[in-house]
């Protein structure tokens, strides 16, 4: 029995029904595919912008940092503060073709260096104790947990000293840790914090806490023009206390601070024994070298951050050793240290 033209127009005109689907789903594949590309390629030419728009204003960051190099050689005192310098204004929201650029400078000497919990004798690290009971000062009232900051300070030193050893109860090495070893060896950024064995995300009562810590060469000196309050109270508490961080406060307000000896001379410091002086003059600086620049990039909807850290030398070469595009979780931090302007508890 054969198929009959009927039957057959049946067919062919399934078949021509099925082809016509067959071209509009491909075209719909198609159209699709095209818009895709186009989205991601213009995502990806938006990102390269702002990121070169970043990398432009850290040049104008660093192109102040040297202005201000250069200006303080030519009044012979090497100095950073946080009122005169050309590198601590905030840029504030500025328009630059089609973009939002605001900029920043901190001074990461005016923060806690993690890394001085440990000292270098030899090829080895091994605990600071002055450090580690200051780290234990500045913590207490930072923390949600006041009682925990020992037991952080102890694992925080355990992870960069070079031994396997628990050296106190409230410490923890490598068979305290489950899927990671411990680096004995300085921190690379201040985040590693987080790594130690009893930190949970909020073990700090404000995020914004993260501006008072840095991760800097160890024996890097803190910059007394530029430090927080609280951090100047957690250096004094063992010698001059409220006192000597009110002394230095009011000192700044005249002015930066040219010289540590006179100032140390001078107040409760003058009450000091000669050995103790000298002891803390050595923990001190008047001038930076460690910087970090903050970049916001905003077009449209879409922002980037860029933060950058320098080490500025003496001789004026600058030399980045850090670059990381972060999310923006947190607001910009102001220009020279996030909590400068805020006094210290009494």
């Amino acid at each position: 029995m054969g198929i009959t033209a009927k039957q057959q127009t049946g067919i062919a005109l399934i078949a021509v029904l099925l082809l016509v689907a067959l071209m509009v789903i491909i075209g719909a594949e198609v159209m699709f595919r095209q818009d895709r590309y186009f989205a991601r390629t213009d995502n990806l030419v938006s990102w390269d912008q702002r990121y070169q728009y970043a990398m432009a204003a850290e040049v104008v960051a660093l192109r102040a940092l040297n202005d201000d190099l250069a200006q303080d050689r030519n009044h012979s005192v090497l100095t950073d503060d946080c009122v005169n310098d050309f590198w601590a204004v905030q840029l504030p929201p500025t328009p630059y073709e089609n973009a939002w650029l605001t900029a920043s400078v901190q001074d990461l000497q005016g923060r806690f260096n993690l890394n001085n919990l440990v000292r270098e004798e030899g090829d080895t690290f091994v605990r600071n104790p002055k450090a580690y009971a200051r780290f234990v000062r500045l913590l207490q009232p930072l923390l949600k947990q006041p009682d925990m900051a020992e037991r952080l300070a102890s694992e925080l030193s355990d992870w960069m000293d070079s031994n396997n050893l628990v050296d106190d109860m409230q410490g923890a090495e490598d068979g305290d840790y489950r899927w990671r070893r411990v680096p004995n060896i300085p921190i690379a950024h201040e985040s590693e914090f987080r790594g130690v064995k009893s930190f949970e995300h909020d073990t700090l009562e404000d995020p914004a806490y993260w501006g008072l810590f840095a991760a800097l060469p160890v024996g890097t000196k803190l910059n007394i023009n530029t430090a927080a309050p609280v951090v100047l109270d957690a250096y004094f508490a063992d010698t001059v206390g409220d006192a000597g961080t009110k002394l230095v406060l009011e000192t700044r307000e005249e002015g930066a601070i040219e010289d540590l000896n006179t100032l140390f001379s001078s107040g409760p410091f003058a009450a000091l024994e000669e050995e103790q002086r000298n002891e803390l003059l050595e923990d001190f600086t008047v001038r930076t070298d460690y910087f970090q620049v903050m970049v916001e990039v905003r077009t449209g909807e879409n922002t980037q951050r860029l933060v950058t850290r320098v080490n500025r030398k003496e001789s004026g070469e600058i030399q980045v050793y850090s670059r990381q595009l972060q999310p923006r979780l947190m607001p910009m931090e102001p220009a020279c240290n996030p909590f400068y302007h805020q006094p210290s508890e009494e």
